[in-house]
């Protein structure tokens, strides 16, 4: 396969040193504080042009970004009235068929375009992502921009289990390369920009700046760039910024305060991280599995598999309108405590299932938001069996909070990652200790049982499609 244009840092195609594929972050950072140091632009007007650069494309990133969100709260608006519509207005018997129907007709919709205009754009984004900075597949046309929106929205917005952060993280590096294009005097390497853009693409999603400039470099380079660190550091501030002057300036998750937790309530949080480390081996074992499962379904018509994976969806608004879409609403209410006991454990079923089915049908979404409501659901229910110790807090919001941060970890195994965006989303400060202890065990389960980061697989898997089309 030919490469990028872009492709002129002689490290990045070089087999020798690409075929690190996964280091420690600590090694990764030192290592890479070494290597890139003296990479950083001599001439003032070349690093103040890449700076004002990766401004712009913050900037273009949140907007972007925060009209994405925008369009997401009114469709999961207007899908809450359909189903309110459905109990009140229509007939007992045939009530259920409105939602169905609608979340259907809009889950398809978002699936046809992707695959008649875009096939780039199905599933998450963060993958190919990292594959375009690997130097391992060609960037996306600026086409994909309009695709991902709009089908992106359709697809969550009828009530698919996908996150907002795979559509923007793609969208915002998609942004980098076409302003890249344009820059060149100042941008000898376009992939800077590209990375720069993906991070403010999770800032927006999360309103998470530091988070995503973390996962940066933790997940999508795996290594340390002051170049890229700079320009994705001041793309999330920008992108943030315009997030929060639409939007407003909260953070994602309303969380009461929690107090410091003693010492000795540890080892329930490292066994809170150890089941959060097998539920992570089973969301990716069964991610994978449903994506081969529906690619049985690629000689139906376009748009099939979404319209099934749709109807399923608005079928289960109809008994529990929280329990589809991105699920933020299903964890701001299992934060404050809100779900009944006897229901967490269907809910946590229910969920684990469409979010499956949701993107193994290649609908254009993420699976961040996902496993953070998975998270908080597997919080509710571990904190519900412990309630008998006297250690337990009475709130269950520390469950809730540190098992998202442990499922996160368990699944795209960044650690980092994972404890700073819950720091980010909920503001919960004085969770850190059992946070990164739950991350500890989280890590440590599925490395132990031989399954990989989830990124990793889906990225070999859209390599492996790509070269089967190139052929």
């Amino acid at each position: 396969m030919s490469k990028p244009e872009f492709a002129s840092d002689p490290e990045r195609n070089d087999p020798a040193k690409s075929s690190k594929m996964r280091e420690t972050p600590v090694t990764a950072l030192m290592t890479g504080i070494a290597e890139e140091e003296d990479r950083l632009p001599r001439r003032p007007l070349q690093w103040l042009g890449l700076m004002v650069a990766a401004a712009f494309v913050g900037a273009v990133a949140g907007l972007v970004g925060a009209a994405f969100r925008i369009a997401l709260f009114w469709l999961s608006t207007l899908r809450t009235s359909v189903v309110a519509f459905g109990h009140s207005r229509a007939p007992s018997w045939a009530g259920w068929i409105i939602p169905t129907g609608l979340c259907a007709a809009g889950a398809a919709a978002g699936s046809w375009l992707t695959q008649r205009l875009a096939p780039q754009t199905a599933g998450s984004g963060i993958p190919r992502v990292e594959a375009v900075l690997r130097n391992h597949l060609r960037p996306a046309g600026a086409h994909i921009l309009l695709v991902k929106f709009i089908g992106g929205s359709l697809s969550i917005g009828s009530g698919l289990a996908l996150g907002r952060e795979g559509p923007t993280v793609q969208m915002g590096g998609t942004i980098g390369r076409l302003v890249s294009d344009r820059l060149r005097r100042f941008v000898s390497e376009p992939w800077t920009l590209i990375a720069a853009g993906a991070g403010a693409g999770l800032a927006v999603a999360f309103n998470a700046p530091l988070a995503a400039v973390i996962f940066v470099v933790e997940e999508l380079l795996h290594r340390f760039s002051a170049r890229v660190f700079s320009a994705t550091l001041v793309a999330c501030i920008t992108g943030t910024l315009v997030l929060r002057a639409v939007i407003g300036n909260r953070p994602d998750f309303g969380v009461a305060p929690q107090p410091y937790l003693p010492a000795d309530v540890l080892p329930e949080y490292l066994l809170l991280g150890m089941v959060a480390g097998l539920l992570g081996v089973t969301f990716n074992v069964s991610l994978l599995a449903s994506l081969r499962l529906f690619d049985r379904g690629r000689r139906w018509p376009a748009g099939t598999k979404g319209a099934v994976v749709g109807a399923a969806a608005g079928l289960i608004a109809w008994f529990a309108p929280n329990a589809v879409g991105g699920g933020e609403n299903l964890a701001q209410l299992a934060i404050a405590g809100r779900l009944a006991c006897g229901v967490i454990l269907s809910l946590l079923i229910v969920r684990f299932a469409l979010t499956m089915a949701s993107y193994g049908s290649g609908a254009p979404g993420g699976i961040f938001a996902p496993l953070l409501a998975l998270g908080a659901l597997l919080g509710n229910a571990f904190g519900a069996a412990n309630a008998g110790l006297r250690h337990v807090p009475s709130d269950p919001a520390a469950f809730a909070i540190v098992a998202m941060a442990a499922c996160f970890t368990a699944i795209v195994r960044s650690p980092l990652t994972a404890v700073v965006l819950l720091l980010e989303m909920t503001g919960s400060w004085t969770l850190i200790l059992p946070m990164m202890a739950a991350s500890v065990t989280a890590y440590a389960v599925p490395e132990l049982l031989g399954n990989p980061p989830i990124y990793d697989s889906l990225r070999e898997r859209d390599e492996k499609l790509e070269r089967r089309e190139l052929r």
